[in-house]
């Protein structure tokens, strides 16, 4: 994904993140089955710095680049589908922080950061009071990471018509967690909704914020950023999915007995099922990769030197690549089952919930229109439009 003789930190981050799944998949099923808030590996990815992986090195973050925190997510989602979702979140909201009080405050007080964004839902409305603050209004059906936010950003709109942003604490009073999520995967996201009941946001908690304008960077920015994350998540599960059933067929799977071999691992037919799995997510995770890059170079060339054009093409890249990483995805968390054999179901395992935790998370918009956005650039040449959800 990037050069480690160029960023030398990406390959060390990458192997941290490695060994911290490799201890966090040592318990996950246990969790998963007891449905366990993730609050003390929450507390284990502050500890081990990932939290700060993308404040800059002048505020006392890590300084890492996007690419990087990309590669580390997908460790975390391959051990640990719903804690590896919240760290994304909670990465995709500190991405890019120059905001020099929050960005330190995040460091030196071990923040976790989720936001209150969904523009599915009414936009919260920010009211404007006598004494210069602002009172806010809303609820927002779902919010994943905010259950375990110590910050959140609230976005939303005046009476007017402008929309802003508000930082704020967690526990300020109005703010209240619906508990309503219920859903086939990512349980222990918690990414239920929220409601804000006249929450009094301070003056200098509130900023404007450009949301629908093709020609405003940081606009044009957030979509094609925050869908790179979610492909990640997707090929995350899918190498999740494949090392677990690598690791059963080798020491579980009883060989079938038509085989002739000595193990299911010596079957040729277990074994070329592996290697058209393996060839399939190899070419999810080149094409996440290249998708990746344009927003890196996107990143890198900043407000002073972008252009609409190549974010258009890094929005068609990422659109392109996480269709693909969701189709790829879902046929290997399937098939992993073609491999290991009908033990493998039993629920001790739990091998589902890669499938679960990726069928959840790719229906956060349709894939369909993915694909139409692609189709409108490879027939006719015309460049997604700036909207939150392309």
């Amino acid at each position: 994904m990037t050069s480690s003789s160029e960023f030398p930190d990406h390959d060390a981050w990458v192997a941290r993140a490695r060994a911290l799944g490799a201890e966090l998949a040592a318990t996950v099923v246990a969790r998963e089955r007891a449905g366990t808030p993730p609050l003390a590996e929450i507390a284990l990815l502050k500890e081990r710095g990932f939290s700060t992986l993308l404040i800059p090195r002048e505020f006392g973050g890590a300084g890492a680049r996007w690419l990087t925190a990309l590669a580390v997510v997908r460790e975390i989602c391959a051990a640990d589908g719903s804690l590896g979702v919240l760290l994304g979140y909670h990465l995709v909201s500190t991405a890019n922080m120059r905001h020099a009080d929050r960005a330190r405050e995040i460091v030196e007080r071990k923040l976790w950061v989720a936001g209150l964004a969904n523009s599915r839902d009414d936009d919260i409305a920010f009211v404007p009071t006598p004494d210069g603050h602002w009172r806010l209004n809303g609820r927002k059906t779902f919010c994943t990471g905010a259950r375990f936010a110590d910050r959140i950003v609230a976005y939303g709109r005046s009476a007017d018509g402008q929309t802003f942003t508000a930082w704020l604490p967690a526990d300020r009073t109005g703010i209240s967690f619906g508990e309503d999520w219920d859903h086939l995967g990512l349980g222990r996201t918690e990414s239920g909704s929220f409601t804000l009941a006249d929450v009094v946001a301070q003056a200098h908690e509130v900023g404007p914020v450009t949301v629908y304008d093709d020609s405003d960077f940081g606009a044009g920015l957030r979509t094609p950023l925050v869908h790179s994350m979610f492909a990640n998540f997707y090929v995350g599960f899918a190498q999740g999915a494949l090392r677990a059933a690598r690791a059963y067929v080798q020491t579980t799977t009883r060989p079938w007995h038509l085989s002739m071999a000595e193990t299911a691992a010596q079957d040729p037919l277990v074994i070329s099922q592996f290697g058209e799995l393996w060839i399939a997510l190899e070419a999810a995770i080149a094409f996440t990769d290249r998708a990746a890059g344009k927003v890196q170079a996107l990143i890198d060339a900043g407000p002073a030197h972008w252009t609409p054009a190549q974010r258009g093409e890094a929005a068609i890249d990422v659109a392109a690549a996480r269709t693909h990483a969701i189709r790829t995805g879902l046929d290997v968390t399937t098939r992993i089952f073609d491999t290991t054999g009908a033990r493998a179901t039993a629920n001790r395992h739990l091998f589902d919930r890669f499938w679960r935790d990726l069928r959840i998370h790719s229906l956060h918009d349709p894939i369909a229109y993915k694909v139409l956005e692609v189709g409108e650039y490879a027939l006719n040449g015309r460049h997604p439009r700036v909207l939150p959800y392309t």
